[in-house]
């Protein structure tokens, strides 16, 4: 079996299903995976995920304030964070008698831990793939930081495009000794091939053993929202909650239920009509093994897109949201339609709308109302499962061996 060290950002008990279910599944396709990440904070969305291979955590992040600032400037001017990491990884395995992997697979959201990929591969004579589930220009003015620069009430756009700007310098500077560039949608690909010429589509996805049909009985007609906002510009509720102020819904005795983190419940309640309606809720975000449950009591599950504004953002974003709602074979509702590739994904697998339309957003909440009164729950009856299928975390980590293959033929 040949090995693969795997750099990432963050891993589970981090929010990462993209590198945590890779990691379950790659050994079935020839790879055993090892992996170094940054330790982080204490997130614990995936803490009951079981680890299925050798973790190796990292601290690199200051614990003071100002410590954690100067570090974020080194890095930013020199990179420093990366060399650490580098470092730290070269004397681990050299103090355990590790072997040397077979190829390097680097999984990044910003730019981190590009470089120390290109510093490992060209140390050891190896290949190496990036893997970019995010990209900095994918996000509206600012929204690819965690929030806003801000100085007293001023918001520093300038500096934000600034480290927007040095962000994709650094990263495609990675690029250049990369056997290939993995991301995951069309749009993504696109804006990547400008820059590598072998750029490939993994699409994020499900995994099967979680996310399945399931129609309880449902007590309450809810529409479910699991996951973060990011800023009003990336995803906006607005369209849902002047549908539910109609004359068609304003009395229907429905519940609208946002499991989401803090800072988008700041945002919600900043939103008249969601604050008006008190069928809208608000609850803390959930570990990831409980989200199937949660969308298979949704009536309607949402799904907030983005409007797709061209160079400004947001753009290309297919969401694992979007294929956990699929695997549900729920009726979803995506919001608005942005004719991109998140909406057409959703209506070609016959599982609900993607519509900016408010008498379209009406009938389809109409629609489904009644058919919940009849039959006590509601399913996307006209769900093309093995279309559905393809997109499965299983599938996912074939495609990461195959290209793994290729790089050390």
């Amino acid at each position: 079996m040949k090995r693969v060290l795997i750099l990432c950002d963050l891993y589970p008990p981090a929010f990462a299903p993209r590198v945590a279910y890779l990691t379950q599944y790659l050994r079935s396709f020839g790879w055993q995976p090892m992996v170094f990440t940054e330790q982080v904070g204490t997130h614990q969305l995936f803490a009951d995920f079981l680890i299925p291979c050798p973790v190796y955590r990292v601290y690199l992040r200051p614990e003071r304030g100002w410590e954690r600032l100067l570090a974020f400037a080194l890095e930013l001017v020199a990179e420093y964070k990366e060399r650490s990491f580098a470092r730290t990884i070269i004397a681990y395995m050299q103090e355990h008698g590790l072997a040397r992997p077979d190829a390097i697979l680097c999984m990044t959201y910003r730019k981190f831990p590009l470089r120390t990929a290109q510093t490992l591969a060209r140390l050891w004579g190896v290949s190496w793939l990036a893997d970019c589930r995010d990209l900095v220009e994918q996000y509206s003015d600012g929204d690819f930081l965690p929030r806003p620069i801000r100085l007293g009430p001023l918001r520093l756009r300038w500096l934000e495009r600034l480290l927007a700007k040095r962000f994709i310098e650094l990263r495609n500077r990675a690029f250049a000794s990369a056997k290939g560039v993995i991301t995951v949608s069309q749009w993504h690909r696109s804006l990547l091939s400008q820059v590598h010429s072998s750029v490939s589509i993994i699409y994020n996805g499900y995994d099967h053993k979680l996310f399945a049909p399931s129609y309880p009985p449902q007590t309450t007609f809810r529409i479910v929202f699991t996951g973060r906002l990011l800023s009003l510009a990336m995803r906006d509720p607005s369209l849902l909650l002047e549908a539910l102020a109609s004359e068609e819904l304003r009395s229907i005795p429905l519940s609208v239920d946002f499991y989401t983190d803090d800072y988008s419940a700041e945002l919600l309640r900043s939103l008249p009509l969601f604050v008006a309606d008190p069928r809208c809720h608000i609850h803390a975000m959930v570990p990831s093994r409980q989200v199937p449950s949660l969308l298979a009591e949704a009536s309607i599950i949402l799904l907030l897109g983005n409007a797709e504004n061209g160079s400004d953002g947001p753009n290309g974003m297919v969401s694992t949201k979007l294929f956990e709602a699929l695997a549900m074979q729920k009726p979803t509702l995506l919001l608005p339609d942005s004719s991109g590739e998140a909406a057409q994904i959703l209506v070609r697998s016959g599982c609900g709308l993607a519509s900016g339309e408010r008498g379209e957003i009406i009938n389809f909440v109409l629609q489904h109302y009644t058919e919940w009164v009849q039959m006590g729950f509601t399913a996307a009856r006209h769900a093309d499962d093995q279309y559905i299928q393809q997109f499965s975390r299983r599938r996912e980590a074939q495609q990461f061996a195959g290209l793994l293959d290729q790089i050390t033929e």
